[in-house]
Protein backbone atom coordinates (compact mmCIF):
# COMPACT_ATOMS: atom_id res chain seq x y z
CA UNK A 1 0.00 0.00 0.00
CA UNK A 2 3.01 2.34 -0.04
CA UNK A 3 6.51 1.95 -1.65
CA UNK A 4 9.23 1.23 0.43
CA UNK A 5 12.38 0.58 -1.21
CA UNK A 6 13.31 4.32 -0.96
CA UNK A 7 11.44 7.23 1.66
CA UNK A 8 12.15 10.09 -0.55
CA UNK A 9 11.38 13.84 0.22
CA UNK A 10 12.17 15.90 -2.38
CA UNK A 11 11.69 19.87 -3.37
CA UNK A 12 14.72 20.08 -5.45
CA UNK A 13 17.38 18.26 -7.70
CA UNK A 14 20.75 17.42 -7.27
CA UNK A 15 23.07 15.38 -9.91
CA UNK A 16 26.79 14.95 -11.56
CA UNK A 17 27.15 17.20 -14.21
CA UNK A 18 27.76 14.99 -17.30
CA UNK A 19 30.97 15.69 -19.38
CA UNK A 20 31.41 12.81 -21.88
CA UNK A 21 29.37 13.08 -25.65
CA UNK A 22 25.55 11.86 -25.42
CA UNK A 23 25.24 8.50 -26.18
CA UNK A 24 22.35 7.49 -28.83
CA UNK A 25 19.97 6.59 -25.85
CA UNK A 26 21.07 10.18 -24.21
CA UNK A 27 20.31 12.09 -27.51
CA UNK A 28 17.01 10.48 -28.06
CA UNK A 29 16.19 11.41 -24.31
CA UNK A 30 16.97 14.58 -24.84
CA UNK A 31 15.39 15.24 -27.98
CA UNK A 32 12.40 13.82 -26.71
CA UNK A 33 12.60 15.44 -23.41
CA UNK A 34 13.05 19.21 -24.84
CA UNK A 35 10.35 19.17 -27.30
CA UNK A 36 7.10 21.41 -26.69
CA UNK A 37 5.49 18.41 -29.44
CA UNK A 38 7.06 14.93 -29.78
CA UNK A 39 7.28 13.02 -33.04
CA UNK A 40 5.60 9.45 -33.42
CA UNK A 41 8.89 8.55 -35.76
CA UNK A 42 10.83 9.54 -33.04
CA UNK A 43 10.00 5.66 -31.70
CA UNK A 44 10.32 1.93 -32.28
CA UNK A 45 7.04 0.49 -34.08
CA UNK A 46 7.09 -2.60 -31.44
CA UNK A 47 6.79 0.75 -28.48
CA UNK A 48 4.04 1.98 -30.27
CA UNK A 49 2.57 -1.61 -30.90
CA UNK A 50 2.32 -1.49 -26.98
CA UNK A 51 1.74 1.82 -26.14
CA UNK A 52 -0.14 4.01 -28.60
CA UNK A 53 1.54 7.41 -29.27
CA UNK A 54 -1.66 9.55 -27.75
CA UNK A 55 -0.62 8.12 -24.39
CA UNK A 56 2.90 8.88 -24.54
CA UNK A 57 1.99 12.74 -25.77
CA UNK A 58 -0.55 12.46 -23.02
CA UNK A 59 1.83 11.12 -20.38
CA UNK A 60 4.88 13.33 -21.29
CA UNK A 61 2.48 16.44 -21.21
CA UNK A 62 1.21 15.47 -17.60
CA UNK A 63 5.63 14.93 -16.81
CA UNK A 64 5.87 19.04 -17.87
CA UNK A 65 3.17 19.94 -15.94
CA UNK A 66 4.07 18.58 -12.61
CA UNK A 67 8.03 19.59 -12.86
CA UNK A 68 7.61 22.47 -15.47
CA UNK A 69 10.23 22.69 -18.48
CA UNK A 70 13.36 20.28 -19.54
CA UNK A 71 16.63 21.52 -18.27
CA UNK A 72 19.80 19.18 -18.89
CA UNK A 73 20.81 15.70 -18.99
CA UNK A 74 22.42 14.08 -16.04
CA UNK A 75 23.80 11.10 -14.41
CA UNK A 76 23.87 9.58 -10.83
CA UNK A 77 25.29 6.39 -9.70
CA UNK A 78 25.28 5.37 -13.43
CA UNK A 79 21.60 5.96 -14.16
CA UNK A 80 20.31 8.76 -16.69
CA UNK A 81 18.81 11.45 -14.28
CA UNK A 82 16.60 14.26 -16.26
CA UNK A 83 16.86 17.56 -14.51
CA UNK A 84 13.77 19.99 -15.08
CA UNK A 85 12.67 23.02 -13.19
CA UNK A 86 10.73 21.69 -10.83
CA UNK A 87 12.18 18.13 -10.20
CA UNK A 88 14.03 14.92 -11.69
CA UNK A 89 13.18 12.08 -12.69
CA UNK A 90 15.65 9.13 -12.77
CA UNK A 91 15.15 7.08 -16.47
CA UNK A 92 15.26 3.40 -15.20
CA UNK A 93 15.06 2.43 -19.19
CA UNK A 94 15.42 4.26 -22.71
CA UNK A 95 17.38 1.85 -25.05
CA UNK A 96 17.15 2.60 -28.97
CA UNK A 97 17.30 0.55 -32.27
CA UNK A 98 19.51 1.19 -34.52
CA UNK A 99 18.12 4.09 -36.41
CA UNK A 100 18.24 6.16 -33.04
CA UNK A 101 14.35 5.38 -31.95
CA UNK A 102 13.58 4.52 -28.39
CA UNK A 103 12.62 0.94 -27.77
CA UNK A 104 10.66 1.30 -24.26
CA UNK A 105 10.75 4.10 -21.68
CA UNK A 106 10.61 3.85 -17.69
CA UNK A 107 11.39 6.67 -15.30
CA UNK A 108 10.77 6.98 -11.45
CA UNK A 109 10.76 10.02 -9.34
CA UNK A 110 14.26 11.28 -9.33
CA UNK A 111 16.57 13.05 -6.14
CA UNK A 112 17.31 16.14 -4.79
CA UNK A 113 18.11 19.28 -6.98
CA UNK A 114 22.17 19.89 -7.28
CA UNK A 115 21.24 23.79 -6.49
CA UNK A 116 21.45 23.87 -3.12
CA UNK A 117 24.42 23.29 -0.84
CA UNK A 118 25.01 20.79 2.04
CA UNK A 119 24.82 21.91 5.43
CA UNK A 120 27.27 21.62 8.00
CA UNK A 121 27.73 18.51 10.31
CA UNK A 122 26.44 19.81 13.60
CA UNK A 123 23.37 22.56 12.22
CA UNK A 124 22.70 18.88 10.03
CA UNK A 125 22.61 17.11 13.03
CA UNK A 126 20.30 19.92 15.50
CA UNK A 127 17.91 20.04 12.32
CA UNK A 128 17.45 16.07 11.94
CA UNK A 129 17.53 16.02 15.05
CA UNK A 130 13.94 18.23 15.11
CA UNK A 131 13.14 16.50 12.63
CA UNK A 132 12.85 12.73 13.49
CA UNK A 133 12.99 13.15 17.68
CA UNK A 134 9.06 15.28 18.28
CA UNK A 135 5.98 13.16 18.03
CA UNK A 136 4.78 16.49 15.50
CA UNK A 137 7.18 17.23 12.22
CA UNK A 138 7.68 21.33 12.52
CA UNK A 139 6.77 22.56 8.73
CA UNK A 140 8.42 25.97 9.83
CA UNK A 141 11.43 23.95 9.44
CA UNK A 142 11.27 23.14 5.98
CA UNK A 143 11.50 25.82 2.12
CA UNK A 144 7.80 26.94 1.14
CA UNK A 145 8.96 25.33 -2.38
CA UNK A 146 10.09 21.68 -0.51
CA UNK A 147 6.43 21.89 1.46
CA UNK A 148 4.63 22.89 -1.61
CA UNK A 149 6.00 19.75 -3.21
CA UNK A 150 6.18 17.46 0.09
CA UNK A 151 2.64 18.77 1.45
CA UNK A 152 3.02 18.97 5.44
CA UNK A 153 0.91 16.01 5.95
CA UNK A 154 3.70 13.39 4.09
CA UNK A 155 6.06 14.44 5.89
CA UNK A 156 4.36 13.37 8.96
CA UNK A 157 3.41 10.27 7.57
CA UNK A 158 6.84 9.49 6.45
CA UNK A 159 8.41 10.43 10.18
CA UNK A 160 5.58 8.07 12.11
CA UNK A 161 6.26 5.12 9.17
CA UNK A 162 10.28 5.26 9.86
CA UNK A 163 9.18 5.74 13.71
CA UNK A 164 7.55 2.41 13.25
CA UNK A 165 9.29 0.24 11.44
CA UNK A 166 12.68 1.49 13.41
CA UNK A 167 11.06 2.42 16.81
CA UNK A 168 12.29 5.29 18.98
CA UNK A 169 15.00 8.00 17.53
CA UNK A 170 18.29 7.57 19.80
CA UNK A 171 20.88 10.03 17.71
CA UNK A 172 21.87 11.55 14.76
CA UNK A 173 25.59 10.40 13.70
CA UNK A 174 27.25 12.53 11.14
CA UNK A 175 30.62 10.95 11.45
CA UNK A 176 29.93 8.62 8.92
CA UNK A 177 30.27 10.06 4.74
CA UNK A 178 26.91 9.54 4.73
CA UNK A 179 25.18 11.20 7.79
CA UNK A 180 22.93 8.71 9.61
CA UNK A 181 19.65 9.03 11.78
CA UNK A 182 20.23 6.13 14.51
CA UNK A 183 16.50 4.56 16.12
CA UNK A 184 16.30 1.63 18.51
CA UNK A 185 15.92 -0.93 15.93
CA UNK A 186 17.91 0.24 13.12
CA UNK A 187 18.24 3.17 10.95
CA UNK A 188 18.70 5.29 8.05
CA UNK A 189 20.92 6.84 5.49
CA UNK A 190 20.69 10.92 4.95
CA UNK A 191 21.88 10.84 1.78
CA UNK A 192 20.89 14.81 0.54
CA UNK A 193 20.13 17.41 3.23
CA UNK A 194 20.18 20.73 1.84
CA UNK A 195 19.28 24.31 3.07
CA UNK A 196 17.98 27.83 0.85
CA UNK A 197 19.63 31.35 2.08
CA UNK A 198 17.05 31.32 4.89
CA UNK A 199 18.21 28.67 6.41
CA UNK A 200 15.41 26.65 5.56
CA UNK A 201 15.14 23.17 5.00
CA UNK A 202 14.91 22.73 0.73
CA UNK A 203 16.10 19.03 0.00
CA UNK A 204 15.71 15.99 1.89
CA UNK A 205 16.04 12.14 0.48
CA UNK A 206 16.79 9.61 3.48
CA UNK A 207 17.35 5.77 2.31
CA UNK A 208 17.13 2.41 4.69
CA UNK A 209 20.63 1.52 5.59
CA UNK A 210 21.06 -1.87 4.26
CA UNK A 211 23.98 -4.48 5.43
CA UNK A 212 26.30 -5.62 2.88
CA UNK A 213 25.15 -9.63 1.97
CA UNK A 214 26.31 -11.78 -0.47
CA UNK A 215 25.32 -15.33 -1.13
CA UNK A 216 27.10 -18.14 -2.83
CA UNK A 217 24.52 -20.62 -3.41
CA UNK A 218 20.59 -20.76 -3.27
CA UNK A 219 20.81 -23.28 -0.72
CA UNK A 220 22.70 -20.64 1.28
CA UNK A 221 20.12 -17.53 0.12
CA UNK A 222 16.93 -19.61 1.07
CA UNK A 223 18.64 -20.49 4.58
CA UNK A 224 19.06 -16.80 5.41
CA UNK A 225 15.28 -16.03 4.87
CA UNK A 226 14.44 -18.89 7.00
CA UNK A 227 16.06 -17.31 9.35
CA UNK A 228 14.35 -14.04 9.85
CA UNK A 229 11.62 -14.07 12.40
CA UNK A 230 7.92 -14.26 12.28
CA UNK A 231 6.72 -15.97 9.17
CA UNK A 232 8.53 -16.05 5.36
CA UNK A 233 7.80 -17.37 2.08
CA UNK A 234 10.23 -18.09 -0.70
CA UNK A 235 10.67 -18.93 -4.08
CA UNK A 236 13.03 -18.75 -7.04
CA UNK A 237 11.53 -20.36 -9.99
CA UNK A 238 12.74 -20.48 -13.62
CA UNK A 239 9.32 -19.28 -15.45
CA UNK A 240 7.30 -21.69 -17.15
CA UNK A 241 9.06 -24.83 -15.00
CA UNK A 242 7.01 -26.11 -11.91
CA UNK A 243 10.33 -27.23 -10.26
CA UNK A 244 11.25 -24.17 -7.69
CA UNK A 245 15.41 -23.78 -7.71
CA UNK A 246 14.76 -22.41 -3.93
CA UNK A 247 11.33 -22.44 -1.90
CA UNK A 248 10.39 -21.58 1.58
CA UNK A 249 6.48 -22.41 2.15
CA UNK A 250 5.94 -21.34 -1.27
CA UNK A 251 2.64 -22.56 -0.82
CA UNK A 252 1.06 -20.65 2.09
CA UNK A 253 -0.51 -17.71 1.99
CA UNK A 254 0.38 -14.56 3.64
CA UNK A 255 -0.79 -10.72 3.44
CA UNK A 256 1.39 -9.49 0.74
CA UNK A 257 -0.29 -5.55 0.67
CA UNK A 258 0.27 -3.98 -2.77
CA UNK A 259 1.78 -6.69 -4.59
CA UNK A 260 -1.71 -7.59 -4.93
CA UNK A 261 -2.00 -5.03 -7.82
CA UNK A 262 -1.20 -7.22 -10.09
CA UNK A 263 -4.38 -9.35 -10.31
CA UNK A 264 -5.80 -6.06 -11.08
CA UNK A 265 -3.09 -5.54 -13.78
CA UNK A 266 -3.83 -9.13 -14.85
CA UNK A 267 -7.32 -8.49 -15.07
CA UNK A 268 -7.58 -5.37 -17.11
CA UNK A 269 -5.31 -7.25 -19.58
CA UNK A 270 -7.40 -9.57 -19.89
CA UNK A 271 -10.59 -7.32 -20.62
CA UNK A 272 -8.74 -5.29 -23.16
CA UNK A 273 -7.37 -8.16 -25.64
CA UNK A 274 -10.64 -9.86 -25.31
CA UNK A 275 -12.31 -5.97 -26.55
CA UNK A 276 -13.84 -5.33 -23.84
CA UNK A 277 -12.12 -2.04 -23.25
CA UNK A 278 -8.91 -0.37 -24.38
CA UNK A 279 -6.19 1.12 -22.79
CA UNK A 280 -7.33 4.94 -23.87
CA UNK A 281 -10.65 4.39 -22.22
CA UNK A 282 -11.35 7.20 -19.51
CA UNK A 283 -12.38 6.63 -16.04
CA UNK A 284 -13.61 9.67 -13.88
CA UNK A 285 -11.64 9.89 -10.85
CA UNK A 286 -14.92 10.46 -7.87
CA UNK A 287 -14.90 12.14 -4.24
CA UNK A 288 -15.46 8.76 -2.86
CA UNK A 289 -12.87 7.44 -4.90
CA UNK A 290 -9.89 8.66 -2.92
CA UNK A 291 -7.93 6.84 -0.50
CA UNK A 292 -4.89 7.93 1.43
CA UNK A 293 -1.23 7.69 0.36
CA UNK A 294 0.78 5.82 -1.60
CA UNK A 295 0.74 7.63 -4.55
CA UNK A 296 -0.89 11.63 -5.09
CA UNK A 297 -3.86 10.86 -7.21
CA UNK A 298 -5.76 11.69 -4.07
CA UNK A 299 -4.48 15.39 -4.10
CA UNK A 300 -6.26 15.51 -7.73
CA UNK A 301 -9.73 17.30 -8.22
CA UNK A 302 -12.85 15.18 -8.46
CA UNK A 303 -13.79 14.93 -12.01
CA UNK A 304 -10.85 14.65 -13.64
CA UNK A 305 -10.59 12.14 -15.82
CA UNK A 306 -7.56 9.53 -16.73
CA UNK A 307 -6.83 6.90 -19.00
CA UNK A 308 -6.63 2.85 -18.07
CA UNK A 309 -2.94 3.48 -19.30
CA UNK A 310 -2.28 6.17 -17.16
CA UNK A 311 -4.16 4.67 -14.08
CA UNK A 312 -2.38 1.15 -14.79
CA UNK A 313 1.19 2.92 -14.92
CA UNK A 314 0.47 4.76 -11.27
CA UNK A 315 -0.61 1.62 -9.80
CA UNK A 316 2.14 -0.53 -10.28
CA UNK A 317 5.12 2.42 -10.60
CA UNK A 318 4.13 3.99 -7.48
CA UNK A 319 1.67 1.73 -5.95
CA UNK A 320 -1.03 4.78 -6.06
CA UNK A 321 -4.10 3.75 -3.94
CA UNK A 322 -6.79 5.82 -5.31
CA UNK A 323 -5.74 4.52 -8.71
CA UNK A 324 -5.70 1.22 -7.93
CA UNK A 325 -9.06 1.81 -6.00
CA UNK A 326 -10.59 3.31 -9.70
CA UNK A 327 -9.26 0.30 -11.67
CA UNK A 328 -10.98 -2.00 -9.38
CA UNK A 329 -13.52 -0.24 -9.72
CA UNK A 330 -13.34 -0.33 -13.43
CA UNK A 331 -13.23 -4.04 -14.04
CA UNK A 332 -15.06 -5.30 -11.13
CA UNK A 333 -13.84 -7.37 -7.89
CA UNK A 334 -15.03 -11.13 -9.32
CA UNK A 335 -12.35 -11.22 -12.12
CA UNK A 336 -9.93 -10.05 -9.79
CA UNK A 337 -10.91 -12.10 -7.12
CA UNK A 338 -10.74 -15.23 -8.95
CA UNK A 339 -7.16 -14.55 -10.09
CA UNK A 340 -6.36 -13.93 -6.45
CA UNK A 341 -8.30 -16.64 -5.12
CA UNK A 342 -9.91 -14.91 -2.35
CA UNK A 343 -13.20 -14.07 -1.02
CA UNK A 344 -15.13 -10.71 -1.79
CA UNK A 345 -11.11 -8.18 -1.23
CA UNK A 346 -11.63 -4.88 0.32
CA UNK A 347 -10.35 -2.15 -2.09
CA UNK A 348 -7.37 0.37 -0.22
CA UNK A 349 -10.36 2.36 1.23
CA UNK A 350 -11.90 0.11 2.70
CA UNK A 351 -8.68 -1.73 4.13
CA UNK A 352 -8.22 1.68 5.86
CA UNK A 353 -11.36 1.95 6.83
CA UNK A 354 -11.72 -1.10 8.55
CA UNK A 355 -8.40 -0.46 10.51
CA UNK A 356 -9.89 2.93 11.42
CA UNK A 357 -10.40 2.33 15.80
CA UNK A 358 -13.07 4.53 15.14
CA UNK A 359 -14.73 1.90 13.06
CA UNK A 360 -14.57 -0.98 15.51
CA UNK A 361 -18.00 -2.42 14.89
CA UNK A 362 -17.00 -2.19 11.00
CA UNK A 363 -13.85 -4.32 11.53
CA UNK A 364 -15.85 -6.77 13.99
CA UNK A 365 -18.25 -7.33 11.54
CA UNK A 366 -15.92 -8.27 8.61
CA UNK A 367 -14.49 -10.73 11.01
CA UNK A 368 -17.43 -12.20 11.78
CA UNK A 369 -18.18 -12.63 8.28
CA UNK A 370 -15.30 -14.83 7.56
CA UNK A 371 -15.60 -16.67 3.85
CA UNK A 372 -19.40 -15.86 3.46
CA UNK A 373 -19.44 -13.37 0.27
CA UNK A 374 -22.56 -11.58 0.51
CA UNK A 375 -21.83 -10.71 4.19
CA UNK A 376 -18.57 -9.38 3.51
CA UNK A 377 -19.77 -7.47 0.80
CA UNK A 378 -22.52 -5.47 2.90
CA UNK A 379 -19.34 -4.92 5.46
CA UNK A 380 -17.46 -3.57 2.45
CA UNK A 381 -19.93 -1.28 1.32
CA UNK A 382 -20.03 0.55 4.63
CA UNK A 383 -16.84 0.30 4.92
CA UNK A 384 -16.51 2.63 1.73
CA UNK A 385 -18.00 5.83 3.24
CA UNK A 386 -16.54 5.19 6.99
CA UNK A 387 -14.04 7.64 8.02
CA UNK A 388 -10.64 7.32 6.91
CA UNK A 389 -7.64 7.02 9.78
CA UNK A 390 -4.83 9.14 10.47
CA UNK A 391 -1.23 7.59 9.30
CA UNK A 392 -0.39 7.83 13.17
CA UNK A 393 -2.57 4.84 13.50
CA UNK A 394 0.08 3.26 12.26
CA UNK A 395 3.24 4.60 14.01
CA UNK A 396 2.87 1.81 16.98
CA UNK A 397 2.81 -1.52 14.85
CA UNK A 398 0.93 -3.63 12.79
CA UNK A 399 -2.87 -2.92 12.70
CA UNK A 400 -5.73 -5.52 12.28
CA UNK A 401 -3.04 -7.33 10.28
CA UNK A 402 -5.90 -9.95 9.07
CA UNK A 403 -7.63 -7.09 7.16
CA UNK A 404 -5.31 -7.63 3.59
CA UNK A 405 -4.85 -9.21 0.81
CA UNK A 406 -3.37 -12.86 0.86
CA UNK A 407 -1.72 -14.59 -1.82
CA UNK A 408 1.02 -17.71 -1.65
CA UNK A 409 4.50 -16.36 -3.51
CA UNK A 410 3.76 -19.56 -6.18
CA UNK A 411 0.39 -17.28 -7.09
CA UNK A 412 2.12 -14.40 -7.53
CA UNK A 413 4.73 -15.48 -9.68
CA UNK A 414 1.99 -16.79 -11.93
CA UNK A 415 0.23 -13.19 -11.92
CA UNK A 416 3.40 -11.38 -12.37
CA UNK A 417 4.37 -14.12 -15.54
CA UNK A 418 0.98 -12.88 -16.72
CA UNK A 419 1.55 -8.76 -17.14
CA UNK A 420 5.32 -9.12 -16.95
CA UNK A 421 5.31 -8.25 -20.57
CA UNK A 422 3.51 -5.11 -20.05
CA UNK A 423 5.44 -1.69 -19.77
CA UNK A 424 3.50 -0.83 -16.45
CA UNK A 425 6.04 -3.30 -14.65
CA UNK A 426 8.75 -2.54 -15.98
CA UNK A 427 8.66 1.20 -14.76
CA UNK A 428 9.76 0.65 -11.19
CA UNK A 429 12.62 -1.90 -11.50
CA UNK A 430 12.69 -2.34 -7.32
CA UNK A 431 15.55 -3.83 -5.97
CA UNK A 432 17.28 -5.06 -9.28
CA UNK A 433 20.25 -3.21 -11.21
CA UNK A 434 19.53 -2.50 -14.97
CA UNK A 435 22.63 -3.26 -15.65
CA UNK A 436 22.50 -6.97 -14.43
CA UNK A 437 19.54 -8.15 -16.64
CA UNK A 438 17.98 -8.00 -19.89
CA UNK A 439 14.35 -6.99 -18.73
CA UNK A 440 12.79 -6.44 -15.15
CA UNK A 441 9.21 -6.48 -14.39
CA UNK A 442 8.85 -5.81 -10.73
CA UNK A 443 5.89 -5.18 -8.04
CA UNK A 444 5.83 -4.81 -4.52
CA UNK A 445 4.29 -4.14 -1.45
CA UNK A 446 3.92 -3.52 2.41
CA UNK A 447 2.31 -1.98 5.52
CA UNK A 448 3.56 -2.54 8.85
CA UNK A 449 4.22 -5.97 9.64
CA UNK A 450 4.09 -6.97 5.79
CA UNK A 451 6.34 -7.06 2.99
CA UNK A 452 6.20 -8.65 -0.19
CA UNK A 453 8.73 -8.10 -3.27
CA UNK A 454 8.27 -9.57 -6.24
CA UNK A 455 10.78 -9.55 -9.42
CA UNK A 456 10.53 -11.47 -12.94
CA UNK A 457 13.86 -11.44 -14.64
CA UNK A 458 15.30 -12.20 -18.23
CA UNK A 459 19.42 -12.53 -17.02
CA UNK A 460 21.77 -12.32 -20.03
CA UNK A 461 21.90 -15.65 -20.97
CA UNK A 462 18.21 -15.91 -21.60
CA UNK A 463 17.11 -17.65 -18.38
CA UNK A 464 13.36 -16.11 -17.36
CA UNK A 465 13.19 -16.38 -13.78
CA UNK A 466 10.92 -15.34 -10.62
CA UNK A 467 11.86 -14.10 -7.24
CA UNK A 468 8.84 -13.46 -4.85
CA UNK A 469 9.30 -13.27 -1.21
CA UNK A 470 6.79 -12.50 1.82
CA UNK A 471 7.55 -11.44 5.61
CA UNK A 472 4.70 -11.16 7.93
CA UNK A 473 5.36 -10.28 11.60
CA UNK A 474 2.97 -9.29 14.59
CA UNK A 475 6.44 -6.41 14.86
CA UNK A 476 7.52 -4.06 13.10
CA UNK A 477 9.59 -5.41 10.02
CA UNK A 478 13.57 -4.58 9.35
CA UNK A 479 12.84 -3.43 6.14
CA UNK A 480 16.66 -3.08 5.39
CA UNK A 481 17.35 -6.71 6.33
CA UNK A 482 15.08 -7.68 4.19
CA UNK A 483 16.10 -5.36 1.21
CA UNK A 484 19.60 -6.57 1.63
CA UNK A 485 18.66 -10.46 1.44
CA UNK A 486 16.78 -10.03 -1.52
CA UNK A 487 18.98 -7.72 -3.47
CA UNK A 488 21.78 -9.96 -3.02
CA UNK A 489 19.43 -13.08 -4.21
CA UNK A 490 18.86 -11.10 -7.40
CA UNK A 491 23.18 -10.66 -7.70
CA UNK A 492 23.14 -14.06 -7.09
CA UNK A 493 20.90 -14.89 -9.78
CA UNK A 494 22.31 -12.24 -12.56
Amino acid sequence: MRPSLLIALTAATFAAAQESPLSPSDQALTRLLQAEQPQADWFAPEFLAQVPFETIAAQLAGIRKAYGAFVRLDTTQGQPLTVFERGTLLVTTAPVDAQGRLTSFGAVPGPASAAAQPTAPSQASSLLTHIFKPDQVDAALFAPDFLAAVPAATLQETVDSVRAQLGAYVRVDVSKPVPQVIFERGAINVTTFTLNNQGKISGLVIAPVTPEVSFGSLTEAQAAFAGLPGRVNLLVREVGSSQPLAALNPGRLLAVGSTFKLAILGELQAQINAGQRAWTDEVTLEETDKSLPSGTLQNEPAGNRYTLRDLAARMISVSDNTATDLLLRTVGRAGVEARLGQTAIPNTRELFALKNPANLELLRAYRSAGLNRAERRSVLAQAATAPLPSVSVFAGGPVAQDVEWFASTERLCDLMADVAPLPETQLNLGLAAPSDFERVSYKGGSEVGVLNLTTQVTTKMGRVLCISATWNDVRALNEGQFFALYGALLKLLR
